[in-house]
């Protein structure tokens, strides 16, 4: 009947779930004991450069970075509340809004998991989530055979198959995957002393060549970047030169404004250039000395590059300037509308968050959102106890001690704007893949230096918009000179 047939989906659609999430935690702890076995120093970027991207069917960088982060945060949650909380999770269906969710969330959800302490919240661990998972640990008994890396199971003492009924086994040996953050607190094994009672023999065996086989449908062959011409210019501007390392804006407001618009009606009465010839004579007039001798400027039409790129290098080699007109149609032509479509909404209180948005731009037209990952005002641990753990410390000279800015976090922009900051991800996704893939092909130096300060986020997260790690959305934007 159609009854028996959506139930027998709807079982299939949980177990595809679970298997789907016991798969990245796979691919996340594969790569780390890869990783950690190499004799120069590596990381997961540059585990995809030598391993993954020269398979024939290897999905591209962002798709294996979202894979990876999505393991690591699997494998957070299963520190927490056990591996059977990820049975719960492909039970309700919320494994793509766990996926989503950000890494300081769920840190702050496997701290309190492991460590319940009093209150409401505890409460709710304590008499309705511990039981849960303890009638599930009862009721299924779970060992994974081969799943896990070697490397891990033996450094705790366990063998080839992995017992999750043992929550200190089990604790044991997601401790030890590396989350670039603290490990979280030992578990109060008070609070989860009902999971301590010996089960039955494990009816529910999976092994890792299941696991395995899943993989193979979730690659997918990256776009690649279509190769335009690059015409490289380089120009006279010393950039250490003392006229060129200070702004020639100036610092009262009133004189700054002054300044500012007498500049733009310079720069708009700028001589064109007819050719890419005519820009490189221009050119190698413009910094006679190193630097820009006179008030004149050189306007540079895109129709002279004809769809090509234009590399500008300062006179030591460093870039100055890189202009690309090559971006697809398919992305260009939906922009402007694809902005204004994120900050519809049809949750209620978001769309009120966003008429709060509106009402303030409207009482100050220019307004700036800084949707960043960013390691500001850090708490920091120097000459810190290390037998303690860093969440169980406060500093002695301030009234409270903020334990969330200990590493990377979010910024608040993001915290507050949620929604619109996930709408924008999800519009803008090609957009942000291509220009990752234009910079990496046509500015390889740059994209290294960039990309460095970002590869080693906690849980295994990546930005974004990489190799940057800050999307700043400026509304009604008109700056004066800075």
């Amino acid at each position: 009947t159609m009854i028996a047939r959506c139930q027998l989906v709807s079982v299939h659609a949980t177990g595809s779930s679970f298997i789907a999430m016991i798969t990245y935690m796979q691919l996340a702890m594969q790569c780390q004991s890869i990783i950690m076995a190499c004799e120069e120093p590596s990381n997961i970027r540059k585990f995809y450069n030598d391993k993954v991207a020269k398979l024939g069917s290897a999905p591209s960088e962002r798709t294996f970075h979202r894979w990876y982060e999505h393991g690591c945060k699997f494998i957070l949650l299963a520190a927490g509340g056990s591996f059977y909380l990820l049975v719960i999770i492909a039970g309700l269906e919320i494994r793509w809004k766990v996926a989503s969710m950000r890494f300081s969330v769920l840190r702050q959800v496997g701290s309190m998991l492991r460590q319940p302490g009093i209150g409401d919240k505890a409460d709710l661990i304590t008499q309705r989530i511990i039981p849960t998972i303890a009638w599930i640990r009862s009721q299924m008994p779970i060992s994974l055979q081969r799943i896990f890396p070697s490397s891990f199971l033996t450094s705790v003492g366990a063998g080839d198959a992995l017992d999750c009924t043992d929550l200190v086994l089990t604790d044991r040996v997601f401790d030890i995957f590396r989350q670039e953050n603290f490990t979280l607190p030992a578990r109060d094994m008070g609070a989860w002393a009902i999971c301590k009672s010996d089960v039955a023999e494990q009816t529910l065996v999976i092994s890792g060549k299941g696991v395995t086989s899943h993989l193979h449908s979730l690659t997918r062959c990256p776009s690649g970047v279509k190769h335009f011409s690059v015409t490289v210019f380089q120009t006279s501007f010393d950039r250490s030169h003392c006229n060129n390392v200070r702004s020639p804006a100036k610092n009262d407001r009133k004189e700054n404004a002054i300044w500012t618009e007498s500049e733009r009606m310079k720069a708009a009465a700028g001589e064109a250039v007819s050719d890419l010839d005519d820009l490189c004579n221009k050119l190698g007039e413009l910094y006679p000395e190193g630097y820009r001798s006179h008030g004149g400027y050189v306007r540079i039409s895109m129709h002279i590059l004809k769809g090509h790129m234009l590399d500008l290098r300062n006179s030591d080699g460093s870039l100055m300037a890189f202009i690309c007109p090559s971006l697809p149609e398919t992305i260009r032509l939906g922009l402007t509308s694809s902005l204004l479509g994120c900050f519809e909404s049809k949750n209620q209180d978001a769309g009120s968050t966003f008429e709060k948005l509106a009402e303030k731009t409207l009482l100050r037209p220019f307004q700036c959102l800084h949707f960043s990952l960013w390691n500001r005002y850090s708490t920091v641990g120097d000459n810190a106890p290390t037998h303690i753990h860093p969440y169980d410390m406060v500093r002695a000279d301030v009234s409270r001690t903020n334990h969330m800015q200990c590493s990377p976090y979010p910024s608040r922009d993001i915290l507050e704007h949620q929604e619109l900051y996930t709408n924008i991800l999800t519009t803008f996704g090609e957009l942000f893949e291509w220009i990752e893939m234009v910079m990496k092909e046509f500015l390889p130096e740059e994209y290294e230096v960039l990309v460095e300060l970002g590869q080693n986020l906690p849980g295994g997260e990546h930005s974004p918009v990489a190799p940057f790690l800050s999307l700043v959305l400026n509304l009604n934007v008109t700056t004066e000179g800075h």
